[in-house]
């Protein structure tokens, strides 16, 4: 059992279930730029770096399109539709209260304002003493800026901090920062590859938390 003072959570894919509500989006937004829409496992491989590399993912590297006018109608769509099916995966509310002794942060790819709405819609912002975004930093996961604003904030060593998430991104951020990794099983992330990073734990469900670190 290890002693840890900070969780830090990913977002999509590791607390809330988003991907119907991304996946229309995206469609959304291809079929205003006269593209065929995609399938949602599909759509599932494009996500995890931000709204660029979504786009740029969905479109599939096509130069024809402008991505800044992508992301622009992307953002657009997803912030009339972001609630519209989305919802805490298993268990994740109990385990959030089970740390309310401890800090708890999220450190995500998803812009910040998103994610705030997310959680301000779902009754669940309160839990969470910082959430960094996609664009809190000039820097995104994995590059571990964010994470690293996160430990100063807190005054708290790498050791003392586990990163949760549900994919490769989440866990190089967090030996990028040194910090303790748990991967979860459940999320959209690729699991061959995250089992090639060896992260410190990996768990089915996030209430498998609490055993790790009560």
């Amino acid at each position: 059992m290890k002693k840890i003072s900070l969780i830090v959570y990913d977002f999509d894919g590791t607390l809330v279930d988003t991907l119907d509500d991304i996946a229309l989006s995206v469609n959304l937004t291809l079929q205003e730029l006269g593209h065929p829409r995609l399938d949602k496992e599909t759509i599932k491989t494009c996500v995890g770096n931000g709204v660029v590399m979504l786009m740029t993912r969905a479109l599939n590297g096509s130069k024809t399109q402008d991505i800044d006018h992508a992301v622009r109608l992307f953002r657009k769509h997803y912030a009339d539709h972001l609630m519209d099916n989305s919802v805490f995966y298993p268990h994740c509310l109990e385990t959030i209260e089970f740390f309310s002794d401890r800090k708890q942060a999220i450190c995500s790819n998803k812009p910040e304002d998103f994610v705030r709405k997310i959680l301000a819609a779902l009754n669940c912002l309160h839990p969470f003493s910082s959430i960094i975004g996609g664009d809190s930093f000039k820097t995104r996961k994995p590059d571990p800026e964010g994470l690293n604003h996160l430990l100063a904030e807190h005054r708290v060593s790498p050791d003392e901090v586990v990163m949760v998430g549900d994919s490769a991104v989440d866990i190089k951020t967090g030996k990028n920062a040194r910090v303790q990794t748990c991967a979860v099983t459940y999320g959209m992330g690729n699991m061959q590859e995250i089992k090639t990073l060896k992260p410190n734990w990996t768990i089915d469900s996030i209430s498998e938390l609490t055993r790790l670190f009560s």
